[in-house]
């Protein structure tokens, strides 16, 4: 069972639909500027693409998440930019 209080509501589509350059521009910028925001803020944005687009973020090393492995599923997972201006990668304090 998907335990809805931890995790976001499992809807295929959100594995599925797609977004543009200009999407995943916008969502690099977004995660520049919120360094460890959490999914459920992200998800409550209503962003396309969101989940394709961090997973493929973090499979080319440009964001970490607060759970390893990432759990983009999961409500208090925070995604931080590895670029988030700690000089090291690590979350800011």
């Amino acid at each position: 069972m998907w335990d809805t209080a931890t995790r976001i509501p499992f809807d295929p589509a959100l594995l599925t639909e797609r977004s543009d350059t200009a999407a995943r521009v916008r969502l690099m910028a977004l995660l520049v500027r919120q360094p460890g925001i959490t999914m459920d803020e992200l998800h409550g944005m209503h962003l396309p693409g969101l989940f394709a687009d961090l997973r493929s973020f973090h499979r080319a090393g440009l964001i970490r998440t607060s759970t390893t492995p990432p759990r983009f599923f999961e409500r208090d997972t925070r995604v931080f930019p590895v670029c988030d201006g700690t000089g090291d990668g690590s979350a800011p304090s």
